[in-house]
C-alpha cells in the first residue's frame, strides 16, 4: 500500500494595517472638550476629563493651548471667579495636530466642517476720542 500524502496549502489573508492608536497629553485631552467654540465651564470640564487631567492645574493646560498651539482662549467670568473657557479658533487649532487623528479614531469628527464651529467675532471696542479746547490764559 503506497502512503497518501497530505498537502496543506498555506493561505494568505489579506494583512490589515496596524492602526496606532493616538496618545494624547493633558493639554490636548482639554482641546478635545473645548473643540466646539461653545463656553464649557469648570464643571463639564471635570464631568468629562476630570479622572484624566489634573484640575487644579487647568490654568497651565490653558496657558500651553495659548502658546504652545497657538489657541484664542476667551476666559468667562462670573465677577472675580473664572466660570468658563472658550476657545475661539477651533479649526485652526487642530489643522495640523494629533487631536484631528485622534476624534477621527473615536469617530467623533471625521472632517473639519463636522465640528459645526462657528467663527466668533471678537468685539472690538471704538476708541474713545474726546475734544479738548484749549483755552489761552495771558496774564
Amino acid at each position: 500500500m503506497a502512503k497518501s500524502k497530505v498537502v496543506a496549502k498555506a493561505v494568505k489573508t489579506p494583512k490589515t494595517p496596524k492602526v496606532k492608536t493616538v496618545r494624547l497629553n493633558h493639554t490636548q485631552k482639554l482641546v478635545t472638550v473645548m473643540i466646539s467654540g461653545k463656553v464649557v465651564t469648570k464643571d463639564e470640564i471635570e464631568a468629562l476629563i476630570g479622572d484624566q487631567i489634573q484640575m487644579y492645574k487647568l490654568s497651565t493646560y490653558m496657558w500651553a493651548i495659548k502658546t504652545k498651539m497657538n489657541g484664542t482662549i476667551k476666559v468667562v467670568k462670573d465677577g472675580r471667579k473664572v466660570a468658563g473657557y472658550q476657545l475661539l479658533n477651533p479649526n485652526d487649532l487642530i489643522a495640523n495636530s494629533k487631536v484631528k487623528e485622534y476624534l477621527k479614531q473615536t469617530g467623533a469628527v471625521t472632517k473639519l466642517k463636522d465640528l459645526g464651529a462657528t467663527e466668533v467675532k471678537k468685539q472690538v471696542s471704538e476708541p474713545v476720542v474726546e475734544e479738548m479746547t484749549v483755552t489761552e490764559v495771558t496774564a
